[in-house]
């Protein structure tokens, strides 16, 4: 299983981004696991595009600077 964990000094805020992307969701009417959302790499996949087709602009913002979190950088490892 591929896991994917928020860490280092920039995980508060990336745990914020997280609840903050949850609720806008939820917003929309989608049910967002936020225990999974932060361990399983398919699951944000499957969440975050989603979210790119919702009507919503402000869901997709955020889905957008979400992606700028993803494990490629400093605020998630394996």
């Amino acid at each position: 299983m591929n896991e994917t964990h928020v860490k280092g000094s920039e995980g508060n805020d990336a745990f914020l981004n997280l609840v903050d992307f949850k609720w806008l969701m939820a917003g929309v009417g989608w049910r967002v696991d936020l225990s999974r959302l932060q361990i399983d790499r398919t699951y944000i996949d499957e969440c975050l595009q989603r979210a790119l087709r919702s009507n919503s602009e402000l869901l997709r913002e955020r889905s957008i600077e979400l992606l700028g979190l993803r494990p490629s950088t400093d605020a998630y490892s394996r």
